[in-house]
């Protein structure tokens, strides 16, 4: 070797003896550090935080002598939460920041090790829970909450949307119920309360309600609805639906529905779903309402003063003279001249002759006949709904009514055989 090379390499030799001393020291000292005598358990769990790997990555000396008894010599090398967004960068600086954030990384995470995930210091479930105590022991929990994963909803550090949701509004529930998306596209008719979001009826983290509902049963929904909680408290007679376990939803679908209020199914087709038996396929002509698929022409489908949930007053017995007030219900659509005058040659065609056989019938201040004693109200065999029998208390009263072309006959069990006809009056029982 040349002189030369040999005065650069006794040159270069203090400098890199220099070099590997403060090596030996750094890693003395970070082994000094987590000595059985001092941090022994700092960095000791499932999870050990990378940057605890060298202690100067986040601390450094304010004094030569360490430990000191009563006094810190050490320090942050930033301040919180500056000191890990060095690292963890994208956690802050959107409109809504975790408040726990502000005091400091720490008030969640263990900034040396943990057997938790992510640091945290306690699991998520509990680590939430000890400021929000939100909902508590409940009977229903949101799956999330019950599962202590509460970052499927909510950011834990920052962000855009109140209160820390992950995305916005409808786009986080139906991230999970894609059913009710699905549905909510598919459908023409969609619950207004939907606009405010599924938190106007759900309660996000849990309750007392199947479905997470805010309130149970119809109770939820006279909260939007109150002229129909008017009516049913005020009304003795309600729709027994509405008492079902299903309450509104039996009849209503709570987000999304083909046909009008919501409904289930067409009209006609909801209401003989449980009363079956009003309709039957023996009935060949049916009462006009029915026939164009509308109930509620005649009954109120939530509750009203008179039985059987009608709209309109109409007898509930055999025999009540007509009224202006009586039959009303049939008189909302049927013109009363029909049986008002004893006399007619147009208004009705039960008649012989002239004479008016509804009058004779129905305005009898004796023993007036109720219009339920002749036809049958929801759907019949014979033209204008003439029953083939009517229930007369436990008898069933047969009619025999024989229609013709300009009239008929009947041989009740209320009276002996009777013939009408409009063109050549029959004689006068």
């Amino acid at each position: 070797m040349s002189g030369r090379r040999l005065r650069f390499v006794a040159g270069a030799l203090p400098l890199l003896l220099a070099g590997l001393a403060l090596l030996a020291r750094g890693a003395a000292a970070q082994e000094s550090c987590q000595s059985a005598q001092c941090h022994a358990t700092l960095v000791q769990g499932k999870a050990v935080h990378e940057a605890a790997e060298s202690c100067d990555n986040c601390h450094e000396a304010t004094a030569t002598a360490h430990p000191q008894k009563g006094a810190k010599t050490f320090k942050l090398t930033e301040p919180q939460p500056g000191l890990c967004t060095n690292c963890h960068d994208g956690l802050t600086g959107k409109a809504q920041v975790h408040e726990a954030l502000a005091d400091g990384c720490t008030t969640c995470h263990s900034p040396h090790a943990s057997n938790n995930a992510k640091l945290l210091l306690k699991p998520q479930k509990e680590l939430c829970s000890d400021c929000h105590s939100e909902p508590g022991t409940v009977a229903h929990p949101h799956g999330p909450v019950e599962a202590g994963d509460c970052t499927a909803c909510h950011t834990p550090h920052s962000s855009d949307i109140k209160p820390l949701l992950a995305r916005k509004g409808d786009a986080l529930c139906v991230d999970c119920h894609s059913d009710i998306s699905d549905l909510l596209q598919a459908k023409k008719v969609k619950h207004p309360a939907l606009d405010d979001g599924c938190t106007s009826c759900h309660q996000p983290h849990g309750g007392a309600n199947p479905k997470l509902l805010a309130e149970a049963g119809p109770a939820l929904c006279f909260q939007c609805h109150d002229d129909i909680a008017d009516k049913v408290q005020k009304s003795p007679v309600v729709h027994a639906a509405l008492a079902s376990a299903k309450g509104c939803a039996a009849c209503h679908s709570p987000h999304a529905a083909d046909q009008k209020k919501l409904l289930l199914e067409p009209e006609k087709e909801i209401c003989l779903g449980c009363h079956a038996k009003t309709v039957t396929p023996e009935m060949t002509v049916l009462h006009g309402p029915i026939r164009d698929g509308s109930c509620t022409a005649c009954h109120e489908p939530h509750g009203t003063a008179q039985a059987k949930l009608l709209k309109e007053s109409f007898p509930a017995t055999a025999y009540v003279p007509y009224t202006d007030t009586a039959y009303a219900l049939c008189f909302g659509c049927h013109d009363r001249d029909l049986l008002k005058y004893p006399d007619t040659s147009f208004a009705t065609g039960f008649r012989d002759g002239e004479r008016n056989l509804h009058f004779l019938h129905v305005n009898n201040a004796q023993k007036g006949r109720s219009c339920g004693l002749c036809h049958s109200l929801h759907g019949a065999t014979n033209e204008v709904l003439i029953a083939d029998s009517v229930a007369f208390g436990s008898w069933k009263l047969p009619l025999k009514f024989v229609k013709t072309e300009s009239g008929g006959s009947c041989a009740p069990g209320c009276h002996r055989p009777a013939a009408y006809d409009r063109k050549t009056p029959a004689k006068k029982p």
